[in-house]
């Protein structure tokens, strides 16, 4: 049953220059967190309301993309643009983890609506997994190492990948049952590698080959929804400006080598990749030629498709070896180094709601600055797995609520300190919502 307080959203509506928008307590807002045992009005007796009925439902934009209105403990009252007018929804276990709201009359004025609590998660898929990394300033490990999220604590071990190595494919690519590592570099000085090993998601275990990626590198961005994989970018360690543009791909469930996807817009290595079901997203990067040339683009290719990147926007910063994690519908980039300010390591956490275009918005900030490790998320949590803190090596895991937006918060440690872009994959995460 909800408690006898009833949280309220003040509704009004709004048009930011992109259409009508609902605004709450003032605020336009595209996620909004509720909790069981509470019930929600959301008031609609201001007048900028009328004509724009607020509803719920299990689709984004509700009946105006095939979906049908959610009517689970909801109660309506009124008129929007009238008082007394309110849409209430009491939350209880039973509510669906994900919801949206809309307006019954105009398209793409709502948002969406998450109950983390409500989100079920078994023993498998709430798995975050990260092979690889440097642990010694050349050392290259080939340990895997395994977290539960919603029990947090520190990681375990979990198998061996068939080759120690640094600088793999930033962003988990992987299926429900697979996970990729992709690429990378195996000693110092370096050796870029073509290597791309698999896992199965549901055991423990080491790594087994999977085939080859189209070119040895090390550092690019990993994309990848419930049938592709891949990464875009990277570093090769020859020529000038020593990266790539090529965007590769494989099919999850078989093995076989890499397939030419299509071009990043420019060359660029240590990218930071992240996915929606339909979308992968390219981060930051950095090239040489003389100096480190930071950058703050952000580009998207359709996951389904072949063919060049699309721009998307630019980050807060120019900055290359972010950590990455999203939900089906915001991604986030944290971390890094920045091209200005200092230090150079920096602490910012930014997002994107994916399936539009814009530019990165202000999130919180990390607990400690950090770069170059092992990103992860499971579509409700995204975590940060070792890296460098300033100029040390680390083994701290860091944790964060994609949904919400705040600061992290400490989630346990890592079996060994590595840095170097560990590949971190998920059977969970924000490409297979």
């Amino acid at each position: 049953m909800a408690r006898s307080t009833t949280f309220t959203y003040n509704v009004t509506v709004v048009n930011p220059g992109s259409g009508n928008k609902y605004y709450m307590n003032g605020i336009l807002q595209s996620y909004i967190t509720l909790f069981p045992g509470c019930t929600y009005e959301f008031n609609q007796d201001d007048s900028s309301n009328g004509g724009h009925p607020l509803r719920f439902s299990e689709t984004s934009d509700g009946t105006h993309n095939s979906g049908s209105e959610y009517t689970t403990g909801v109660t309506t009252s009124g008129t929007p643009g009238s008082a007394t007018a309110f849409t209430k929804i009491e939350v209880t276990s039973d509510t669906a983890y994900l919801l949206y709201f809309y307006c019954t009359n105009h398209s793409g004025m709502g948002g969406e609506i998450n109950i983390p609590p409500n989100f079920s998660l078994s023993i498998t898929n709430d798995r975050i997994i990260a092979g690889g990394g440097d642990t010694a300033g050349g050392s290259f490990s080939n340990t895997i190492d395994i977290v539960q999220v919603r029990s947090k604590g520190n990681a375990s071990d979990y198998g061996d990948l068939s080759l120690g190595r640094q600088g793999l494919a930033n962003g988990c690519i992987s299926s429900t049952t697979r996970g990729l590592f992709y690429a990378g570099d195996d000693s110092g000085p370096a050796v870029y590698v073509d290597t791309i090993d698999f896992i199965t998601m549901a055991t423990t275990g080491n790594a087994t080959d999977f085939g080859n990626a189209t070119a040895d590198d090390s550092g690019g961005g990993g994309f990848s929804n419930a049938t592709r994989g891949g990464r875009g970018g990277g570093f090769t360690g020859t020529g000038n400006p020593f990266g790539s543009n090529i965007i590769d791909y494989v099919t999850i469930a078989s093995t076989g080598n890499a397939s030419d996807f299509g071009d990043l817009s420019s060359v660029r290595y240590s990218v930071s990749g992240l996915s929606s079901p339909t979308r992968g997203v390219f981060g930051g990067g950095a090239v040489y030629t003389g100096s480190t040339v930071h950058t703050n683009i952000m580009e998207y290719i359709t996951i389904a498709s072949t063919g060049n990147v699309t721009d998307f926007g630019n980050l807060l910063d120019a900055a290359d070896n972010m950590f990455s994690a999203s939900s089906a519908t915001r991604g986030l980039y944290l971390g890094g180094i920045a091209s200005s300010g200092a230090p150079a390591v920096q602490n910012v956490i930014q997002y994107i709601t994916i399936a539009s275009t814009g530019n990165a918005q202000d999130f919180g900030d990390l607990a400690t600055a950090v770069r170059s490790g092992g990103p992860g998320s499971n579509s409700i949590s995204g975590i940060t797995m070792g890296g460098y803190a300033g100029p040390a090596l680390s083994n701290f895991i860091q944790e964060v609520t994609i949904a919400t937006t705040g600061n992290a918060s400490d989630f346990g440690d890592l079996t060994q300190t590595k840095a170097d872009n560990p590949g971190a994959v998920s059977p969970n995460h924000g490409g297979l919502q």
